[in-house]
């Protein structure tokens, strides 16, 4: 059987946290400015347009969500609670992976709306607190990959022992407390994951309709298709504290795609003898890439393990242009005006 070269997409925003700068100046009343914008709220809630949402340790006066048409929310926080030490009274976070067309107008319609007409001018500053980028590589499968990160202090793989095999599910690059988090996973295990909670729902859901063979046959029937998709393995750059860097400085980071290393096991490649693969792979599995390598430094077979490692490097992986495509899609998401991408007078 013919092994199918992987593809690598265009980066993706899956995930962004901004903050507007909105009742934080020194002479601003925010009691004063949060009247309207709560009987504002509070109509859009009663016409279906928004929810109300009760988070744990909000650092905002008012929670609510966004109900947009594509099926997915938009997550507004208005009003901070310490303005003085908060950059701006309006944080918005968005899964713009899920948006579908017209998603981001919608927010738009409905935060001016709330907001007032000052919002289109709040929208030329945007403040980024957190944003995620991902990349998926289709065909590939990290069991049969290593997989480098450069400047990376802690590394954790996530594996699951199988029969005499063992599948490796994901890889963690950082520390929680890193101002930045990177991943390697297996997106179709989390698809299968996904499809499987869906059936559950739907047998638990079905109210009055006894919980038979045939609707479990259905529910299954449906789910098949995510079990027979393509692999899929995806790279996630979480820059988790940007700390309200302006939109623009966003280009100007370093490219954190470009740190990660794979080697393609199914790709032609030098070969190790089977023992020495198999124990330089598991120590690869257990411990990482740069430790294995480390603990043959002074063998006989150091040599013919780094020739493997280099032999086998991916020539589809290709990061140099991604950070800049990753920004690009920022502005593809439609929701900033052009001007928030340019330099002001911070």
């Amino acid at each position: 059987m013919k092994t199918v070269v992987p593809f690598v997409k265009r980066p993706v925003v899956d995930r962004l946290a901004f903050i507007l700068r909105w009742a934080c100046g020194r002479h601003d009343d925010q009691e004063a400015m949060l009247k309207p914008v709560r009987r504002r709220i509070a109509k859009a809630i009663e016409a279906g347009t928004c929810e109300r949402a009760y988070p744990k340790g909000a650092r905002y006066r008012e929670n609510f969500r966004i109900v947009l048409d594509g099926g997915s929310h938009a997550y507004v926080q208005v009003g901070a609670l310490i303005p003085e030490r908060q950059k701006g009274g309006i944080r918005v976070v968005i899964n713009p992976a899920k948006f579908c067309d017209g998603d981001a107008a919608q927010i738009n319609r409905v935060m001016r709306r709330i907001i007032g007409r000052e919002y289109d001018k709040l929208m030329q500053r945007p403040l980024i607190n957190c944003i995620d980028f991902a990349v998926d590589i289709q065909h590939a499968s990290l069991s049969r990959m290593l997989v480098s990160y450069s400047n990376a202090q802690r590394m954790t793989v996530m594996a699951k022992r199988m029969a005499q095999h063992c599948h490796i599910e994901g890889y963690n690059f950082g520390s929680v407390s890193s101002d930045y988090f990177v991943v390697a996973y297996d997106k179709s295990a989390e698809r299968i994951h996904a499809a499987i909670l869906n059936m559950v729902k739907q047998i638990n859901g079905k109210r009055g309709i006894q919980k038979n063979e045939l609707l479990t046959a259905n529910a299954i029937k449906q789910m098949k298709p995510k079990l027979d998709g393509i692999e899929v393995v995806r790279v996630e750059v979480r820059g988790k504290k940007l700390r309200g860097l302006p939109l623009y400085k966003l280009n100007s980071l370093p490219n954190r795609f470009a740190r990660f290393k794979f080697a393609d096991l199914n790709a032609t490649g030098a070969a190790l003898p089977r023992l020495t693969e198999r124990a330089f792979l598991a120590m690869c599995r257990q411990d990482g890439l740069k430790a294995a390598l480390e603990a043959f430094k002074h063998t006989k077979q150091a040599r013919k393990v780094n020739a493997y490692w280099r032999g086998h490097q991916a020539s589809w992986w290709k990061p140099e242009p991604m950070w800049q495509q990753a920004c690009d899609a920022v502005r593809e998401i439609g929701l900033f005006p052009d001007s928030a991408f340019e330099p002001w007078d911070e």
